[in-house]
Protein backbone atom coordinates (compact mmCIF):
# COMPACT_ATOMS: atom_id res chain seq x y z
CA UNK A 1 0.00 0.00 0.00
CA UNK A 2 1.50 3.66 -1.38
CA UNK A 3 2.07 5.97 1.34
CA UNK A 4 0.73 9.77 1.22
CA UNK A 5 3.40 11.90 -0.42
CA UNK A 6 4.95 13.93 2.66
CA UNK A 7 5.62 17.14 0.53
CA UNK A 8 3.27 18.62 -1.72
CA UNK A 9 3.52 20.53 -5.41
CA UNK A 10 3.89 23.90 -3.79
CA UNK A 11 6.67 22.65 -1.60
CA UNK A 12 8.80 21.87 -4.56
CA UNK A 13 6.96 24.96 -6.62
CA UNK A 14 8.31 27.11 -3.84
CA UNK A 15 11.90 25.84 -4.14
CA UNK A 16 11.77 26.23 -7.67
CA UNK A 17 10.65 29.95 -7.84
CA UNK A 18 13.42 30.89 -5.22
CA UNK A 19 16.10 29.63 -7.34
CA UNK A 20 14.87 31.55 -10.56
CA UNK A 21 14.16 34.53 -9.06
CA UNK A 22 18.09 34.01 -8.06
CA UNK A 23 19.26 34.37 -11.78
CA UNK A 24 19.09 30.16 -12.14
CA UNK A 25 17.58 28.80 -15.39
CA UNK A 26 14.94 26.12 -14.49
CA UNK A 27 16.35 24.08 -17.17
CA UNK A 28 19.78 23.64 -15.19
CA UNK A 29 17.81 22.39 -12.11
CA UNK A 30 18.46 18.60 -11.85
CA UNK A 31 16.08 15.82 -10.27
CA UNK A 32 18.92 15.13 -7.86
CA UNK A 33 19.40 18.77 -6.60
CA UNK A 34 15.78 18.79 -6.19
CA UNK A 35 15.37 15.98 -4.03
CA UNK A 36 18.31 17.10 -2.18
CA UNK A 37 17.04 20.81 -1.53
CA UNK A 38 13.59 19.35 -0.69
CA UNK A 39 13.25 16.21 -0.07
CA UNK A 40 10.62 13.00 -1.31
CA UNK A 41 10.79 10.41 -3.89
CA UNK A 42 12.80 10.53 -6.74
CA UNK A 43 9.89 9.76 -9.46
CA UNK A 44 8.05 12.96 -7.73
CA UNK A 45 10.60 14.98 -8.00
CA UNK A 46 10.77 14.17 -11.80
CA UNK A 47 7.00 14.85 -12.14
CA UNK A 48 7.29 18.57 -10.74
CA UNK A 49 10.42 19.54 -12.15
CA UNK A 50 9.02 18.67 -15.89
CA UNK A 51 5.83 20.78 -14.98
CA UNK A 52 7.79 23.33 -13.80
CA UNK A 53 9.92 23.54 -16.47
CA UNK A 54 7.21 23.88 -18.97
CA UNK A 55 5.55 26.44 -16.93
CA UNK A 56 8.05 28.53 -16.34
CA UNK A 57 9.31 28.58 -20.24
CA UNK A 58 5.48 29.08 -21.05
CA UNK A 59 5.95 32.00 -18.97
CA UNK A 60 8.63 33.38 -20.49
CA UNK A 61 7.40 33.18 -23.65
CA UNK A 62 4.41 35.20 -22.47
CA UNK A 63 6.60 37.98 -21.09
CA UNK A 64 8.43 38.27 -24.33
CA UNK A 65 6.98 41.60 -25.53
CA UNK A 66 5.91 41.86 -29.41
CA UNK A 67 8.28 43.17 -31.73
CA UNK A 68 8.40 47.28 -32.31
CA UNK A 69 7.65 48.51 -36.06
CA UNK A 70 10.86 50.58 -35.57
CA UNK A 71 12.94 47.14 -35.01
CA UNK A 72 10.79 45.71 -38.02
CA UNK A 73 12.12 48.47 -39.91
CA UNK A 74 15.71 48.18 -39.07
CA UNK A 75 15.70 44.57 -39.53
CA UNK A 76 14.21 45.32 -43.39
CA UNK A 77 16.54 47.72 -43.79
CA UNK A 78 19.36 45.74 -42.16
CA UNK A 79 17.71 42.61 -44.46
CA UNK A 80 17.71 44.41 -47.77
CA UNK A 81 21.60 45.57 -47.43
CA UNK A 82 22.80 41.98 -46.71
CA UNK A 83 20.66 40.14 -49.08
CA UNK A 84 22.19 40.70 -52.54
CA UNK A 85 25.59 39.61 -50.54
CA UNK A 86 24.56 36.32 -48.55
CA UNK A 87 22.32 35.13 -51.68
CA UNK A 88 25.43 34.61 -53.74
CA UNK A 89 26.56 32.35 -51.13
CA UNK A 90 23.75 31.50 -49.50
CA UNK A 91 22.97 27.99 -52.33
CA UNK A 92 26.33 26.99 -51.64
CA UNK A 93 25.90 27.62 -47.70
CA UNK A 94 22.19 26.58 -47.47
CA UNK A 95 22.35 23.44 -49.32
CA UNK A 96 25.53 22.27 -46.56
CA UNK A 97 23.55 23.29 -43.84
CA UNK A 98 20.10 22.02 -44.67
CA UNK A 99 22.09 18.40 -45.03
CA UNK A 100 23.85 19.19 -41.71
CA UNK A 101 20.31 19.67 -40.32
CA UNK A 102 19.22 17.03 -41.75
CA UNK A 103 21.91 14.75 -40.04
CA UNK A 104 21.55 16.17 -36.99
CA UNK A 105 17.87 16.20 -36.48
CA UNK A 106 18.23 12.82 -37.41
CA UNK A 107 21.08 12.15 -34.73
CA UNK A 108 19.21 14.10 -32.12
CA UNK A 109 15.98 12.53 -32.49
CA UNK A 110 17.33 8.61 -32.37
CA UNK A 111 19.13 10.15 -29.18
CA UNK A 112 16.71 11.44 -27.62
CA UNK A 113 14.46 8.66 -28.20
CA UNK A 114 16.85 6.31 -26.84
CA UNK A 115 17.00 8.93 -24.00
CA UNK A 116 13.16 9.18 -23.24
CA UNK A 117 12.85 4.99 -23.61
CA UNK A 118 16.51 5.05 -21.01
CA UNK A 119 14.46 7.74 -18.75
CA UNK A 120 10.95 5.53 -18.53
CA UNK A 121 12.41 2.70 -17.77
CA UNK A 122 14.71 4.23 -14.89
CA UNK A 123 11.51 6.35 -13.80
CA UNK A 124 9.97 2.66 -13.75
CA UNK A 125 12.55 1.16 -11.80
CA UNK A 126 12.89 4.01 -9.44
CA UNK A 127 8.53 3.51 -8.43
CA UNK A 128 9.34 -0.26 -8.03
CA UNK A 129 12.09 0.70 -5.86
CA UNK A 130 10.18 3.04 -4.05
CA UNK A 131 6.74 0.80 -3.19
CA UNK A 132 9.38 -1.75 -2.13
CA UNK A 133 10.84 0.37 -0.06
CA UNK A 134 7.28 1.08 1.42
CA UNK A 135 6.44 -2.14 1.65
CA UNK A 136 9.80 -2.35 3.18
CA UNK A 137 8.73 0.29 5.64
CA UNK A 138 5.48 -0.87 6.69
CA UNK A 139 7.11 -4.78 7.33
CA UNK A 140 9.53 -2.95 9.66
CA UNK A 141 7.10 -0.88 11.34
CA UNK A 142 4.95 -4.37 11.86
CA UNK A 143 8.36 -6.16 13.18
CA UNK A 144 8.86 -3.56 15.64
CA UNK A 145 5.32 -3.90 17.00
CA UNK A 146 5.49 -7.54 17.93
CA UNK A 147 9.08 -6.99 19.07
CA UNK A 148 7.29 -4.57 21.59
CA UNK A 149 4.75 -6.75 22.42
CA UNK A 150 7.44 -9.69 22.93
CA UNK A 151 9.45 -7.77 25.20
CA UNK A 152 6.20 -6.74 27.20
CA UNK A 153 5.73 -10.47 27.78
CA UNK A 154 9.04 -11.10 28.33
CA UNK A 155 8.88 -8.34 31.38
CA UNK A 156 5.89 -9.71 32.57
CA UNK A 157 7.33 -13.16 32.76
CA UNK A 158 10.47 -11.76 34.47
CA UNK A 159 8.13 -10.36 36.80
CA UNK A 160 6.59 -13.83 37.57
CA UNK A 161 9.77 -15.34 37.56
CA UNK A 162 10.57 -12.81 40.18
CA UNK A 163 7.70 -13.60 42.01
CA UNK A 164 8.66 -17.23 42.20
CA UNK A 165 11.73 -16.71 43.31
CA UNK A 166 10.68 -15.05 46.55
CA UNK A 167 8.18 -17.75 47.30
CA UNK A 168 11.07 -20.67 46.36
CA UNK A 169 13.24 -18.16 48.89
CA UNK A 170 10.23 -18.12 51.19
CA UNK A 171 9.81 -22.04 51.11
CA UNK A 172 13.35 -22.32 51.25
CA UNK A 173 13.67 -20.33 54.60
CA UNK A 174 10.56 -22.37 56.09
CA UNK A 175 12.95 -25.77 55.43
CA UNK A 176 14.99 -24.02 57.15
CA UNK A 177 12.88 -23.20 60.20
CA UNK A 178 11.47 -26.63 60.11
CA UNK A 179 14.83 -28.30 59.86
CA UNK A 180 16.16 -26.43 62.63
CA UNK A 181 13.05 -26.82 65.01
CA UNK A 182 13.25 -30.82 63.97
CA UNK A 183 16.75 -30.48 65.14
CA UNK A 184 15.85 -29.43 68.25
CA UNK A 185 12.93 -31.66 69.13
CA UNK A 186 15.61 -34.35 67.75
CA UNK A 187 17.92 -33.02 70.96
CA UNK A 188 14.95 -33.31 73.18
CA UNK A 189 13.47 -36.59 72.63
CA UNK A 190 17.25 -37.66 73.19
CA UNK A 191 16.96 -35.78 76.80
CA UNK A 192 13.78 -37.39 77.11
CA UNK A 193 14.93 -40.74 76.43
CA UNK A 194 18.12 -40.46 78.70
CA UNK A 195 16.22 -38.90 81.43
CA UNK A 196 13.60 -41.99 80.91
CA UNK A 197 16.44 -44.82 81.12
CA UNK A 198 18.12 -43.09 84.43
CA UNK A 199 14.24 -43.25 86.02
CA UNK A 200 13.89 -46.92 85.07
CA UNK A 201 17.28 -47.72 86.28
CA UNK A 202 16.77 -45.44 89.81
CA UNK A 203 13.20 -47.80 89.48
CA UNK A 204 15.09 -51.11 89.54
CA UNK A 205 17.77 -50.52 92.43
CA UNK A 206 14.47 -48.83 94.24
CA UNK A 207 12.96 -52.28 93.27
CA UNK A 208 15.82 -54.23 94.46
CA UNK A 209 15.83 -52.26 97.61
CA UNK A 210 12.12 -52.88 98.91
CA UNK A 211 12.49 -56.72 97.67
CA UNK A 212 15.89 -57.14 100.07
CA UNK A 213 13.89 -55.48 102.55
CA UNK A 214 10.86 -57.48 102.57
CA UNK A 215 13.21 -60.37 102.62
CA UNK A 216 14.83 -59.78 105.63
CA UNK A 217 11.85 -59.46 107.69
CA UNK A 218 11.12 -63.09 106.86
Amino acid sequence: MARPEKYTEDDYLSWLELQVESGRSVKRISVSELQKAVGGKYSRCQEVLTQAQNKFVEQQSDLTPPMPVWFRDFVTRLSEQTREAAESQWFKIGRGMNESIKDATVIFEDRQADYESRLSEQLDQIRTLEANCDDQAAQIEQLQTQLSKALDEVSDLKSGNAGLKSEVSGWKQQKADFADQLSATQGDLKAAEGALVDARSERDILKGKVQAYESSKK
